[in-house]
């Protein structure tokens, strides 16, 4: 079995897509068919169904997902071991939005990086929601329960919520976008000010809060980041009476890994 070819299945399960793997892996897309082909033809199985213009994986490829991630992790941690001569780095990665990355995790990294000198951890904070069940996070941070997944779950805490209501009388509506709309911060917005008119709509809380500040908005915000709001702001701050559940998500075969249980007891420790 070539190991170039697995990575071109692990690719194309990340990406959905022949054209989007060829480009991670710098080989064209004729190339990224080919060796697919190859390797359903020697097995005899059927890796990706293409529907909706998307390579979707089969059950056969998502029941080697969690193989391949090891592999290709394992791959990277020996080349990033030869290329720099440092033989006890292991790269771990989280994924989680960028505010409880930013007041959170950021100010504590240092500590846990000293208290484990052989991990690298990558840390996502883009918009895509990194998918556990393909193995695009050994970790994640979220807001929320998630309905389902095979992988392991701990509710570690929760995020108290604020509105922030300018004492402008002509307050501008910030909220999230319509995807959002079912969370409770938006829930709240909603039977308070309804959503028919935002006026600023971003998933950047920290771009909340900082139009919230200016007196003349009106939103809601993590309790924390109301924390930090200048007490000279014009505006009134209102505590609600629902809050979101912080849950700790964690690869299942991470289960009895030393270095893994001290970071989720790390992830744990910073919400108790």
């Amino acid at each position: 079995m070539n190991w170039d070819d697995l990575r071109i299945v692990a690719a194309v399960s990340r990406t959905n897509s022949y054209s989007k793997a060829a480009r991670s892996l710098h080989i064209d897309e004729t190339t990224v068919s080919r060796r697919l082909a190859r390797l359903e033809s020697t097995f005899g199985v059927t890796l990706f169904e293409a529907a909706d213009g998307r390579r979707n994986p089969t059950d056969v490829c998502r029941a080697i997902l969690r193989q391949l991630d090891s592999i290709e992790q394992a791959a990277e941690d020996i080349e990033r071991m030869l290329h720099g001569h440092d033989y006890s780095l292991r790269k771990l990665r989280l994924t989680t939005i960028a505010v409880i990355a930013e007041h959170y995790l950021a100010p504590n990294l240092p500590r846990l990086l000293e208290e484990l000198p052989e991990l690298s951890l990558g840390i996502d904070t883009s918009d895509h929601n990194a998918d556990m069940s393909r193995w695009e996070a050994d970790f994640a941070l979220r807001l929320g329960r998630p309905r389902q997944g095979a992988f392991l779950m701990r509710r570690i805490g929760q995020m108290g919520l604020c509105m922030v209501t300018g004492r402008s009388p002509a307050t501008l509506l910030a909220a999230y976008p319509a995807s959002l709309s079912d969370t409770p911060e938006m829930r709240h917005l909603q039977q308070v000010h309804g959503l028919g008119a935002v006026r600023v709509e971003t998933t950047n809380l920290n771009v909340i809060r900082s139009v919230l500040e200016s007196g003349r908005a009106v939103g809601v915000i993590p309790d924390f980041l109301a924390k930090t709001l200048d007490p000279a702001a014009p505006v009134e701050v209102t505590p609600l009476p629902e809050g979101r559940e912080i849950w700790l998500l964690s690869q299942p075969h991470l289960r009895n890994d030393s270095l893994a249980r001290h970071i989720s007891d790390w992830c744990a420790n910073l919400f108790s």
